[in-house]
């Protein structure tokens, strides 16, 4: 999170926000705090002017991947390594309710997981990892995901937008109150505090129109804007187009439905 008396900006992973929040740092008189956190309930309260960024979903899920081939990434982390003292103390605290998730820690597949993470042109192993992220049981490997009632109709990505840019987060837990994605389209209208989205594919457009809704920049900060370099990226040797085929393109398509019509992205293919 970067925050200063005219902003503050939520780190959304994966959508160019360190790079973001750098410039920001340079722009306005603030600081970093933390990094992927949401807004404090009393900045969210009086009205402070909130921005964060987002990423076409095809692609974001691509850069998850390529990050985590060069070996980056708690999300790598937590599908391809077991961690069995977590899971027993868990269960321990609450064995009805996280039994089964410690017998899924201790059976989890992390050999074939690993496997999927070998080379950034290896169109098959993203498309088996996509398909394996996105598999019930791989699925409940993602932290708090796993405890909400989204998880069967709503992507990992929608989760992290979710879990960032609402508020009253913990209904997403309740079925009863989110069984379906009308409830949950229902609930992000309702409770998304977030004025301002800075799209990844148009990063610097993005950041001059934050800055001149304060003041008007001058030609040096353009060219800083622009010419900066990029941090923490991942890279891949082919285009978006050649990793998706039909079958990945329409489970994003369905898992990430929230984000694609909020934003209007289109699919690779």
């Amino acid at each position: 999170m970067f925050k200063c008396d005219q902003l503050i900006y939520l780190q959304m992973q994966k959508t160019g926000c360190s790079h973001i929040a750098f410039l920001l740092s340079k722009l306005f008189d603030g600081q970093i705090i933390g990094k992927h956190t949401p807004a404090p309930q009393e900045d969210i309260e009086s009205n402070t002017y909130i921005i964060s960024s987002i990423r076409n979903p095809w692609d974001w899920y691509l850069s998850l991947w390529t990050f985590g081939v060069q070996g980056g990434g708690s999300f790598m982390k937590n599908l391809t390594e077991r961690k069995p003292l977590d899971a027993l103390k868990s269960a321990i605290r609450n064995p009805k309710k996280n039994g089964m998730a410690m017998f899924r820690e201790f059976t989890k597949d992390v050999s074939s997981l690993n496997k999927v993470y070998d080379k950034s042109d290896s169109v098959e192993s993203f498309r088996t990892w996509l398909k394996m992220v996105h598999h019930p049981d791989n699925r409940r490997s993602s932290g708090h995901y796993e405890k909400t009632a989204i998880i069967d109709f709503a992507g990992y990505m929608t989760f992290r937008y979710l879990r960032l840019c609402c508020q009253n987060v913990r209904q997403l837990n309740d079925p009863k109150l989110i069984a379906n994605f009308s409830d949950l389209s229902e609930f992000e209208n309702a409770n998304c505090y977030v004025s301002f989205f800075i799209r990844q594919e148009s990063l610097e457009d993005g950041i001059c129109e934050t800055v001149e809704k304060f003041r008007a920049l001058t030609e040096e900060e353009k060219e800083f804007i622009y010419g900066a370099g990029k941090t923490n990226t991942s890279h891949r040797p082919l285009s978006i187009s050649d990793y998706y085929d039909k079958e990945t393109v329409e489970l994003i398509g369905s898992r990430e439905r929230l984000l694609i019509e909020k934003f209007d992205y289109p699919p690779p293919l």
